[in-house]
């Protein structure tokens, strides 16, 4: 079997791991880079998904970690996202998949990939479409000139988001740039979308986090992330 690459160790590449292994791919034969240190930290993504058939599969499949505090309320799951990846790596590692950490493939190594007539590794980009910034030191520009000899997904056009995790309650409320859950722990997790950002959130915030998603609250949910890997495995395995 080919080896597999999948560049990105977010929730979408580790979702694309996943579902290779589900059409019996062999763990041993995927390698996931990943430039951050940590699988799941930092993490700047809601901890929001829509309940789906694939967000169905993956709960059901991998053991979650207690701190990922999983809950449904309305037709929504509530979860620590940086929890809920690190589950899925624990899963993945066990079954033999290779994880490296502090390690961004180069523009150089795809070349010498595609160069070496012998060598059929597929190469599979969940990188994201997101830049450099804290505590992510790769992305999407680290390869942008060997883009078109791996595997992609087409991004739709994105706005700034921005993501509080409030100590108190907050209403129940998903608008089309706005939404707000109160989870597990007590805490409140609300995203609103530049365009109705307010100046003063009356809220006392634990965490803020500042991302570029599409321009309405379902597609900014973390369903959509998984099935982003998913549909980057069928490609890759077409």
């Amino acid at each position: 079997m080919n080896k597999i690459i999948i560049i990105g160790g977010g929730l979408t590449g580790l979702s694309c791991a996943f579902k290779l292994i589900q059409m019996e791919i062999e763990p041993s034969n995927i390698t996931i880079y990943e430039a951050r240190q940590e699988i799941g930290s930092p993490t700047r993504s809601p901890g929001i998904a829509k309940k789906s058939k694939n967000i169905d599969l993956l709960i059901d499949k991998i053991k979650l970690q207690p701190l990922t505090l999983l809950n449904l309320n309305h037709n929504l799951f509530s979860f620590r996202r940086e929890w809920l990846e690190k589950s899925i790596s624990i899963y993945l590692t066990k079954l033999g998949c290779n994880i490296k950490l502090k390690t961004k493939i180069t523009e150089k190594e795809i070349i010498q990939f595609f160069d070496n007539e012998n060598n059929k590794t597929i190469i599979i980009n969940c990188a994201g479409n997101k830049k450099k910034s804290s505590g992510f030191p790769g992305d999407y520009t680290d390869f942008i000139n060997t883009k078109k000899k791996i595997i992609n997904y087409n991004f739709p056009k994105t706005v700034r988001w921005y993501g509080y995790l409030f100590t108190s309650s907050n209403e129940f409320k998903i608008e089309e740039k706005y939404i707000s859950i109160n989870k597990k722990d007590g805490l409140n997790e609300t995203w609103i979308c530049e365009e109705e950002v307010k100046n003063n959130i009356n809220f006392k915030t634990i965490e803020f986090i500042k991302s570029n998603f599409p321009p309405k609250s379902e597609l900014i949910l973390a369903n959509n992330t998984i099935d982003r890997g998913f549909s980057l495995t069928n490609k890759a395995m077409k």
